[in-house]
């Protein structure tokens, strides 16, 4: 796979199917080297694609024989020249062996892109969830 997308909905079929083949270097490709990513788990943010690599490589290898499926919702767009902005929801499903649902959570995800050389990639990445009253993250939005 090229570093990067040539359009922008190309990200989202490329990264849904790097997570269901496991595809390590796949997924890592749609980032630049200086990503910011403001995550849900762990401390929350982080910055350079090297550590980011890390987190996608410890989750993509930890499923063993689970498949994760990505649905991708509400998908809106906006782009110019060599920026460009995306929102959606974005649904994890483990798969397992026997082709069943065996966990799922369900976030929002804001995505800042950066066109060089004619292909984007992600320089800014979000994830969200709402939380409820008891400080919850409520994970099936």
């Amino acid at each position: 796979m090229p570093n990067g997308v040539v359009n922008i909905n190309e990200f989202f079929s490329k990264y849904k199917e790097a997570a269901w083949e496991q595809k390590t270097v796949d997924m890592i490709n749609l980032y630049r080297d200086d990503v910011i990513i403001f995550d849900m788990w762990g401390n929350g943010f982080l910055y350079g694609l090297k550590d980011w690599a890390s987190i996608i490589t410890n989750w993509l290898t930890s499923l063993k024989e689970e498949k994760v499926k990505v649905v991708f919702e509400m998908i809106e767009i906006e782009e110019s020249e060599n920026l460009a902005f995306a929102s959606a929801l974005i649904q994890f499903q483990a798969i397992s062996i026997n082709n069943s649902v065996v966990r799922s959570m369900k976030n929002r995800i804001s995505l800042g892109f950066v066109k060089t050389e004619g292909l984007w990639k992600v320089k800014h990445q979000h994830t969200s969830a709402p939380i409820d009253s008891n400080l919850k993250a409520i994970l099936d939005i």
